[in-house]
């Protein structure tokens, strides 16, 4: 029997992988393509306390990535650069029980430097350098008793027979394990999205400034997902289906590439107000996954050649490109006796949010991303006090993200609480922290399959669902030297 499998394995090869998983591609590639862009906040400890509303304000090296018009409102060489900590928690709710999980990452925030160059009149500046403007970092663990179901008729369609060769299921996908076992599971997502910023800065006529920043990306993204059934009730005791537990691994080790533009424009109306407007092209990124999956059943009872325990393993490679939608962004800025009051709203339409060089089963996803996915628009609003007697700031601000997905409850909208404060040493050196709480909730999908109801006679959807309720903190600390 197990000979006989070993040949089949062979036969079926991990090139078919794609065509294997369609009853889970469309959910995974697609959230695979949103995390890229979704929930990106941006760098630097200034802009992040004043809830990222930084488009109209944008007079230091973060400019690059909010509105590279600012930097020529700069007249002095700047080296910044910064770090950022942050804790993910997730209290994640299954079959009754609610587990709380955590994870912390400390990262480079940004790295640069502006570069002014003189001029006869107006400015021009340039700045070159890094922001980390996106973390991936997500965790989640549940457990629970499932008295109805199995992972079993997943395993058998979306990870190549795997239930078949631990001897969980027949060549059909049948299985005699459904329902009546405890569940345990964990999935550990990290990474992050890195720009690496070309920008310049130009004043065309005085107090009209225009900007360019080219972003070229590197990236990576590592997922690992574990999974367990137990018999813990010997509900499964008659050989040779006398189980006791089986246990999944699926691991994803991502390496991203990619680049966009820019522009951004910038007008001063004396002292006192600022208004700014910026367009980023899509961006264009590049994918390549290399995908493990491991999977181990053990039996009470050992078969005829001796076994109870069977193992099963394969791994597969695939590539592809993501194109996602323009973003249009406008802000304004209001100064006034050293209080600062800003607020930016971006704008970008999900259904532009395109896979290509693709497989065509991947390809399909785009009708999918046209009919789940609609516009957004982000909130974002900050302030910033200066006290009068001492070089201290004091800054706050809110950020609102909705979730791109039609009809999704407003709970899945993400919210962020930011504040900070600002250092000013002998106008030289700029000390800043950052302090930023998001919260939202979010699901997570186990498995989705269908199963034939012979008493109904119809296909009957099974899926498992874990109702997570996330915040993610973290503070950030930048330094900024000008001379």
């Amino acid at each position: 029997m197990k000979k006989y499998k070993s040949m089949k394995r062979l036969i079926i090869g991990t090139t078919l992988l794609v065509l294997l998983i369609m009853p889970k591609l469309e959910a995974q590639f697609l959230e695979d393509a949103l995390r890229l862009d979704y929930g990106m906040l941006g760098s630097g400890a200034r802009s992040l306390s004043m809830g990222t509303a930084y488009l109209a304000v944008a007079d230091d090296f973060s400019a690059t990535f909010y509105n590279p018009a600012g930097l020529a409102q700069m007249r002095q060489f700047e080296i910044s650069g910064g770090l950022r900590h942050t804790n993910f928690r997730n209290d994640a709710f299954y079959l009754g029980s609610t587990n709380d999980y955590r994870a912390s990452k400390t990262n480079l925030d940004n790295l640069g430097i502006v570069i002014p160059v003189p001029t006869i009149q107006g400015s021009l500046t340039f700045a070159i350098g890094y922001n980390r403007v996106n973390d991936l970092t997500q965790v989640s663990s549940f457990d629970g008793f499932n008295e109805s179901d199995s992972i079993i008729p997943d395993l058998f369609l979306s990870r190549d027979e795997m239930s078949y060769f631990l001897f969980l299921s027949d060549e059909t996908g049948a299985t005699p394990f459904m329902g009546d076992l405890q569940q345990y599971g964990t999935q550990e997502e990290f990474g992050s999205i890195n720009n690496w910023s070309f920008s310049g800065g130009i004043e065309v006529v005085p107090n009209f400034f225009l900007g360019t920043t080219l972003n070229l990306i590197s990236g990576s993204y590592r997922h690992t997902f574990t999974f367990e059934e137990v018999d813990i009730f010997n509900v499964y005791d008659t050989f040779p289906d006398d189980l006791e537990y089986l246990f999944v691994e699926d691991n994803i080790d991502a390496r991203i590439s990619g680049f966009n533009a820019i522009f951004g424009g910038l007008f001063k109306a004396g002292n006192i107000i600022r208004f700014g407007a910026t367009i980023q092209t899509p961006t264009r990124y590049s994918i390549e996954e290399d995908y493990t999956t491991f999977g181990q059943s053990r039996f009470t009872t050992p078969d005829e050649d001796g076994f109870n325990s069977y193992e099963d393993e394969f791994d597969a490679f695939i590539d592809y490109d993501v194109s996602t939608p323009w973003k249009f962004g406008v802000g304004a800025a209001v100064s006034l006796v050293g209080l600062t009051v800003s607020a930016a709203v971006d704008y970008q339409d999900w259904t532009q949010l395109e896979f290509r060089n693709a497989p065509s089963e991947v390809m399909a996803i785009n009708r999918t991303i046209r009919e789940r996915l609609e516009p957004t628009t982000n909130l974002r609003t900050g302030a910033e006090f200066n006290l009068p007697i001492i070089p201290l700031a004091v800054r706050g601000g809110f950020i609102y993200q909705p979730t791109p997905y039609k009809d999704a409850p407003s709970e899945l909208n993400r919210k962020y609480l930011t504040g900070g404060i600002g250092v000013r040493v002998q106008d030289a050196i700029y000390l800043d922290l950052a302090i930023t709480r998001g919260f939202w909730e979010s699901d997570l999908t186990i498995y989705d399959y269908d199963i034939w109801n012979e008493n109904q006679n119809r296909w009957q959807p099974v899926t498992r669902i874990v109702n997570e309720d996330i915040t993610k903190n973290s503070v950030t600390f930048s330094f900024r030297y000008r001379f």
